[in-house]
């Protein structure tokens, strides 16, 4: 009877355990999610545009390069996190580039504005 509760206990500890290990995987949003990951892009875009005023050329640009760094993402060589953040860094560094240097500082200086209020409040 011992031997009956301690194997049906292990095995139920197995199984939860394999359950949470499947639940918490790293996942690629892009392949998983394609349409919410578009308008996540589109949102950030027009964002980008309030702050700094695309031309249209500026904002396709943009886009491609976005859909470029997704497809990369998508990939299974780039899957670990220090690579998908070496990606990530390298998608702005291209988006940056893209900016005038007027829009840059325009990014820049909102940046700032917007840490500074935020962080550096006293009460």
């Amino acid at each position: 009877m011992k031997k009956t509760i301690l194997a049906i206990a292990t095995i139920i500890t197995l199984t939860i355990g394999n359950s949470f290990a499947q639940r918490y995987r790293h996942e690629v949003p892009a392949v998983n999610n394609s349409r919410g990951d578009n308008a996540l892009e589109e949102y950030q875009i027009n964002k980008l545009d309030q702050i700094v005023k695309l031309t249209r050329k500026q904002e396709n640009k943009i886009k491609k390069i976005e859909n470029h760094y997704d497809e990369l993402m998508s990939n299974r060589r780039y899957s670990s996190f220090q690579n998908a953040k070496r990606l990530e860094k390298a998608k702005q560094k291209d988006i940056l580039e893209v900016l005038t240097p007027a829009q840059r500082q325009r990014l820049f200086a909102y940046q700032n504005s917007y840490n500074n209020g935020r962080y550096n409040r006293r009460g």
